[in-house]
Parts: C-alpha cells; sequence; structure tokens
C-alpha cells in the first residue's frame, strides 16, 4: 500500500512537472469525460500530442481506459481521470507536500513554471471561447456581475496575509474538483511572491 501511494505522488508531481499532461489533467479535472478532440480543441494543441500525453497519463494510473462509444463510421473515445483518484490524493497529501519540499531547487522552479503554463492555458482556452461567445452570454455576465479580475501589488506581510486567508477559504475545494460532475466555473487564484 505505501509503496502504491509512493509511485502515485511520484506519477503526480511528474505529471505537474509537464505543461502539456498537466494542463490534459486540468481540463479532465473540469469535464469528467472529454475526447482527444475536445481537449485537443480547448488547449490549442494538435490531436496527436494530446493523444501521446494521454497515453502517457494512463501507464502513469492517473486516467482510466477510455470509454469507447461506436457511431455510424467511426470510434469516440472517452478519457476520464481514474474514479479513485480523490482519495488517493486526500491520502497522500502530506507525502505531496513533502515531496513538494524536497525537490531540488531545478525540479521546483520546473513545477513552478508548469503551473504558470497550467494558469495560462486556462486562461487561453477563456480567450478564445470569450472571442466566440454570443453577446447575450456576455451580456449576461456582465449583468449578473459573476466574473471578478484584480491585481493586488501588496507587502510581504499583506501578501503572507492574503495568502494565508485564501487557503483556509478554498481548504477542501481543490479536492471537489475530482468528483465526477461537470465544472462548469473556475476560480483561478494566482499568488507571485516577489522573484527578484
Amino acid at each position: 500500500m505505501k509503496q502504491r501511494k509512493e509511485k502515485f505522488v511520484e506519477n503526480l508531481i511528474q505529471t505537474l512537472k509537464n505543461p502539456t499532461r498537466a494542463s490534459i489533467f486540468y481540463q479532465l479535472a473540469r469535464k469528467p469525460e472529454s475526447t482527444a478532440t475536445e481537449i485537443s480543441k480547448n488547449l490549442g494543441e494538435d490531436v496527436d500530442v494530446v493523444y501521446y500525453h494521454l497515453k502517457l497519463l494512463k501507464e502513469a494510473g492517473l486516467i482510466s481506459k477510455p470509454r469507447v462509444v461506436v457511431k455510424e463510421n467511426y470510434v469516440e473515445k472517452y478519457y476520464s481521470i481514474v474514479p479513485d483518484f480523490k482519495n488517493r490524493l486526500l491520502q497522500s497529501v502530506k507525502q505531496l507536500s513533502a515531496e513538494e519540499k524536497a525537490l531540488a531547487v531545478d525540479e521546483f522552479r520546473e513545477l513552478l513554471i508548469t503551473l504558470f503554463t497550467v494558469v495560462q492555458s486556462i486562461l487561453a482556452s477563456s480567450t478564445r471561447m470569450l472571442k466566440k461567445v454570443d453577446a447575450r452570454v456576455i451580456r449576461e455576465i456582465r449583468d449578473e456581475d459573476n466574473i471578478e479580475s484584480k491585481i493586488i501589488f501588496c507587502s510581504k506581510e499583506r501578501y503572507v496575509t492574503l495568502l494565508r486567508e485564501f487557503r483556509e477559504i478554498a481548504k477542501g475545494d481543490v479536492l471537489e474538483t475530482f468528483d465526477s460532475t461537470t465544472k462548469e466555473y473556475v476560480i483561478a487564484v494566482v499568488a507571485i511572491p516577489k522573484l527578484s
């Protein structure tokens, strides 16, 4: 059991260190069943690249064997995160945190770059959708006042306080991402410490 947990943590960290795999994993967290074509379209990636990374995610034990649906003259494969992912993540949170802290500086830098790349992918996907969406949807977003964008420049003390408060507010929400319902809304909070 311990070895399985360690392998899970190692595979998850390796996934998060690769921007394309991390972005595909995010897409599957957001919509529990997706085809390679849907993922390709959302990420703006070539479908063959998506298939390659889906294969690696399956080998890592993070996504299930695809559900195959036979259509009239073609086969559609639907990919999803393994059903027990949420439980495995819950069991591994402490180890994940320890592994993250134990990463070499260059590995940790790589992980941070990947996380920012995933955020960039989320924003790029939303930008593509905004360009195409009907004016009625834009009006609805504006009228319901259900979008927020703030850039806050602050002192280190205020940064630490806000980060601590956000972590408390969001506790548990990340795990809810991995239940079986489609997530239509996204909250992306990016806290960037002083980098110079």
